[in-house]
């Protein structure tokens, strides 16, 4: 019986930690519904050679998952790669004044990037609290 008090009194813990504050909740409710509206839409080109495939949300990320449409793994200089991406994606965030909300609301802005097979490439982040002046 103790031990079950013991597991009852954790458990507990943890599901009081884990509950959001109304910001929070309205954070994660705004995140849900953008990302409810890319889905929603499909998988959609970006540029010939990237396609937005789906996007997902977890506390204050939002995570999109692209594909390379005509390239393996094989093909690709990760390094390079990367360091396109991040000048290029990552480096426009913080003038894009669309993503306004996404910097007042200190989003993290993940993007995944896959080969034409499905298989992971790279994944770069973006803290948008940090373009705030």
């Amino acid at each position: 019986m103790k031990a079950l008090f013991i597991f009852l009194i954790t458990i507990s813990s943890f599901s009081t930690h884990a509950a959001l504050n109304e910001s929070q909740r309205e954070l994660a409710k705004n995140l849900t519904l953008a990302v409810k509206h890319i889905n929603d839409a499909g998988a959609k080109m970006l540029d010939k050679e990237t396609r937005l495939d789906s996007a997902a949300t977890m506390l204050n990320y939002i995570i999109y998952t692209n594909t390379l449409v005509n390239y393996t793994n094989d093909q690709l200089d990760v390094n390079t790669l990367h360091g396109r991406l991040k000048e290029n994606v990552i480096g426009n965030l913080c003038s894009n004044t669309g993503l306004s909300p996404f910097i007042e609301s200190n989003v993290i802005m993940v993007y995944r990037y896959l080969d034409k097979n499905g298989l992971f490439v790279t994944e770069l982040s973006k803290d948008m609290g940090t373009c705030k002046k």
